[in-house]
């Protein structure tokens, strides 16, 4: 009899199993039409019968149903009944329905029907945030990054309006970029991985890691207070709505960088190929920590001589550049994975995405040049101090993973995400640098440089919803832990040393040869917790929200310079300019078996001084209590204030040693910044919106500093600046906007900031090559902006599937020269030349320019799109007296992709896109009154093109 009942019950089980299997899933959101927010506690069932569920607290739902075809009907008390028709479900599968959205009734038993086809998730829901939010905001979603066929942040971000990206990586919004464009992860700081930048490179974020990027234009006391031309927020891929599994892999061949046979590279260690440093390129002796013995050993005994040696010989002996020739395409893939679950009443959600890519870049003719006016005001024409000419060639690898994990009930969700991004480029030149005024000469320079740039970021968040939403508590905790290492940086200079062209090293002309580590780590702590409470007011739904944040950031930063000097007479090592000569084992001082002379030869001697190295911390405690009040169904306001303590420590010393910090406080301050946006709807789908705020800007720990950095590729140098103080901010934005069906949008805004003591990067005025950060005159910015997306149905119903995307910025801006530089100025003037008070705003373009045309058909799979970009010449860096200020060229970046999907189940695709078409080339010049423009940077990308094969599963 038990064996009986054994058999039975393992059968029921595996009948069971297989009726659970045969059974589909359908899962969507719902939201409401109106606010755009999600709705708790709807009920979605199939029709005429009670299986269904209520949505949670993000609006989603989601339960199990037999194969068929059914209609949904979708209720909520006082809003309309929907009925979704023609929902098909397969076993095993999942069928998302997408986001629907539930008007408020105006009749008693009203039901609307609609077609499942007709929704769609695309860029609409992102324009539904949009339209619907207090503040001004735009964005671009991941249905964007499919379709116009961007691989990273910096790239997709650039087609918001009054956003540009400068050098590929740093995000400009409305032009103005580094310390007053704000970038955060989601919702939480994130530190910088490049030390000569306050902001954060966007183009080590994969768009396939990404949900969407929210650009803020305007401020709200939720936000940080150092808010100034925008705040990007990057919103990491969260929980999934169905299984997800894809596969990507794309190649990148463009005819000015690949199968060059003058590639330049060197040999380096057997992980670069993963972007990682195997260690070959480690420090190989600390002069921080030997209490200054290498730097005052000189060769005069056996002992010294020894220790020289065993220091020299420890250090990878390769300073050339090697011609590799046919470098290969560029490649990249991913894999993304995706699902969740339900456990009784829970549900729980997994993301996994990890993605390779390998990038070469060769310049045959890259362009570093430094001009100054003549001495003579009667001269115009400028005059080449030093110019860096000749090839150059870099390899980039990047390696980023994601994983996260949500759980999710009726009325919370936690989510834990942890993200590392490990990157490498390896730099490889062989470049002349003449100098043309003191000690004029010609010199042949071997660059060899590899960076490695490490992220990690883990974050873990909440949110809870009471009493169906009217109150929520939301929080977060983040961590990142980064690096920058600039490992072993060699430049070999090689002079002409007579008139039959002979090279030698000459410390006194060209340089003597360098080996640098900039070694840069540090830490991020973020917390944050959030509030709202919803009440009525009028009988309409209003908010308050209420919370609390602190901020702690620590980096550790030190330059590790070592020099190459030679003892006894260089002509007996026979470099004959071949900088791989140095090192070789019978060159360096000391002895070597089989050679008796061992008092001469090369060896290392270390530059490092304390002003080389800091220790910063900053830590901010914040506060703030906001009120979104809805007088009217047309009339609605944001109003409220954010508090902060900002503290900012410091520990070093300037380079002659006459000033000392250890951990002196150089930065403190207390401030409130209020802030109110009015928004105003005469018609459901049209805003007009005014804001007004104050804000701050604050120096980076690199700009408020000891430290002198010295760039051996361009020759240029960074001289940082203790001294600085915040730069506080006035801002003023109207904007009116339409909103139309299939997430069309017309826009027209226009904005105004005023500027006190605003922070720039200036030129020395003796030495062009030398830059510092400084608090210069007052200034301001004031501008419009026009958006649209439109579909052009209205010309012909044949273009329906045709949408055109365009924005346009203008900007005119100021700064009110100082004593100090009004000073400088006039010293330099040339005759006939006017003196001006005012001068133009560092960083912001006169206009920026976004156009582009997308076509899509569904029923095909057939996507393609253009889009063309450029923004004004934009001042880069001030200059005084003789040094010329400097400016970037136009760049016209013309970009086309398409891609189509095909096999029976449409889940493979193949796409094609061409970057640059136009062939332009990037520069930045030196500009002075009456004279032609020289160049001060100048690269050629050439025209590329990516094919690339994507599969989802």
């Amino acid at each position: 009899m038990k064996i009986k009942v054994g058999i039975f019950t393992v059968a029921f089980l595996f009948i069971s199993t297989l009726l659970v299997a045969q059974k589909g899933t359908i899962r969507g959101k719902v939201i409401d039409n109106k606010t755009g927010e999600e709705m708790i506690g709807v009920s979605v069932v199939i029709k005429g019968t009670a299986n269904g569920a209520a949505t949670d607290l993000d609006g989603a739902f989601s339960f199990g149903a037999a194969p068929g075809v059914y209609d949904l009907q979708v209720s909520f008390i006082s809003f309309e009944t929907l009925t979704v028709s023609g929902i098909e479900v397969k076993a095993g599968e999942v069928s998302n329905v997408g986001t629907i959205r539930l008007g408020e009734s105006v009749e008693q038993m009203q039901e609307v029907v609609v077609k499942a086809e007709a929704i769609r998730e695309t860029e609409a829901a992102l324009l539904t945030v949009k339209k619907k939010s207090a503040n001004i905001m735009d964005g671009i979603s991941s249905e964007t990054f499919q379709l116009i066929g961007d691989s990273h942040a910096a790239t997709a971000v650039k087609r918001v309006a009054g956003v540009s990206i400068q050098d590929g990586q740093y995000v400009f919004v409305r032009g103005l970029g580094d310390r007053y464009t704000k970038t955060t992860l989601n919702k939480m700081n994130i530190p910088g991985l490049d030390p000569d930048k306050n902001a954060v490179q966007m183009d080590i974020f994969p768009t396939s890691l990404i949900n969407n990027i929210i650009v803020y234009k305007s401020f709200t006391p939720e936000l940080n207070a150092d808010f100034v031309g925008g705040t990007v927020d990057i919103e990491l891929k969260d929980f999934p709505t169905a299984k997800t599994s894809s596969f990507s892999f794309s190649t990148t061949y463009n005819p000015s960088m690949h199968f060059q046979s003058d590639y330049r590279s060197y040999e380096g260690g057997s992980l670069d190929f993963l972007g990682i440093d195997d260690g070959t390129r480690d420090l190989p002796y600390n002069a921080k920590l030997d209490g200054g013995k290498l730097q005052s050993t000189i060769p005069t005994n056996d002992e010294s001589i020894r220790f020289l040696s065993n220091v020299t010989r420890s250090f990878d002996s390769k300073m050339a550049a090697q011609v590799y020739g046919n470098n290969l395409p560029d490649m990249s893939a991913s894999y993304s994975r995706g699902n969740q679950f339900d456990i009784n009443t829970y549900k729980l959600g997994y993301n996994l995405a990890i993605n390779y890519n390998k990038s070469t870049n060769h310049y045959q003719n890259a362009i570093d040049g430094y001009y100054l006016r003549p001495q003579d005001a009667d001269e115009f024409e400028l005059i080449s101090d030093n110019i860096y000419e000749g090839p150059l060639s870099s390899r980039d690898t990047r390696l980023s993973g994601l994983a996260g994990l949500s759980l999710k009930t009726d009325a919370s969700k936690y989510s834990l995400k942890v993200l590392r991004i490990q990157n490498g480029i390896s730099r490889a030149g062989q470049r002349t640098r003449t100098a043309s005024l003191t000690n004029s000469y010609t010199a042949f320079l071997d660059n060899l440089e590899y960076t490695e740039r490490i992220m990690n970021n883990a974050t873990l968040d909440g949110t809870h919803s009471f009493n169906r939403g009217e109150f929520e508590i939301d929080w977060i905790l983040a961590s990142t832990f980064s690096s920058v290492e600039d490992k072993d940086v060699r430049i070999t200079p090689f002079t002409i040393a007579d008139d039959e062209g002979n090279l030698a090293i000459q410390s006194q002309e060209g340089g003597e040869p360098q080996r640098i580590w900039r070694l840069l780590d540090e830490q991020n702590y973020s917390g944050r917790v959030d509030f709202k409470k919803g009440f009525n007011l009028n009988e309409n739904e209003s908010k308050i929200s209420f919370g609390v944040s602190e901020d702690f950031k620590q980096r550790d930063y030190e330059i590790q310079d070592f020099g190459i000097d030679f003892f006894g007479n260089q002509n007996l090592l026979e470099l004959n300019g071949d900088a791989d000569r140095i090192f070789l084992p019978e060159n360096i001082i000391g002895e070597l078996e089989g050679v008796d002379d061992s008092r001469f030869g090369t060896y290392v001697g270390t530059r490092f001084t304390p002003s080389n190295a800091f220790n910063g911390s900053i830590n901010i405690v914040g506060a703030y209590v906001s009120s979104e009040l809805v007088f009217t169904d047309q009339i609605k306001a944001i109003v409220g204030v954010r508090s902060e303590k900002y503290d900012q420590f410091f520990t070093g010393q300037n380079q002659n040693g006459s000033r000392v910090f250890e951990n002196e406080n150089v930065l403190s301050s207390l401030k409130l910044f209020p802030s109110l946006n009015l928004t105003y709807s005469p018609f459901d789908d049209t805003n007009l919106r005014a804001s007004y705020s104050k804000t701050v800007a604050r120096p980076s720990f690199k700009e408020k500093s000891t430290l002198e950095i010295p760039d051996v590729l361009t020759g240029l140098t960074f001289i940082g600046n203790i001294d600085l103080v915040e730069t506080d901010i006035d801002n003023l934005d109207l904007r009116y906007e339409m909103f139309m069906s299939r997430g069309q949008t017309v826009s027209v805004g226009a904005f105004f900031k005023r500027f006190v003591n605003p922070i720039e990067l200036v030129r020395n005025d003796i030495q062009s090559d030398n830059v510092s950060p400084q608090n210069v005159g007052n200034g301001q910015i004031m501008g419009a902006e026009f958006e649209i997306r439109k579909s052009l149905d209205f010309i012909t119903p044949a273009l329906e599937n045709f949408l055109f995307k365009g924005n346009f910025t203008y900007a005119s801006s100021f700064i009110e020269r100082n004593e100090t530089e009004a000073d400088g100025t006039k010293n330099g003037l040339r005759t006939g030349e006017e003196y001006s008070d005012r001068r133009d705003f560092l960083g912001q373009p006169p206009y920026i320019i976004n156009a582009g045309l997308d076509y899509v058909d569904f029923e095909t799979g057939f996507e393609s799109s253009i889009a063309y970009n450029i923004q004004g010449p934009t001042l880069a860096i001030v200059g005084v007296n003789r040094t010329p200020s400097t400016y970037t060229v136009p760049f016209h970046s013309l970009n086309f992709n398409m891609s189509k999907t095909f096999g029976l189940d449409g889940k493979n695709k193949i796409g094609l896109r061409v970057n640059n078409i136009l062939g332009d080339i990037q520069e930045r010049v030196f500009r002075s009154f009456n004279a032609e423009d020289q160049i001060e940077f100048s690269r050629t990308p050439g025209r590329s093109f990516r094919i690339k094969y994507s599969r989802t599963f």
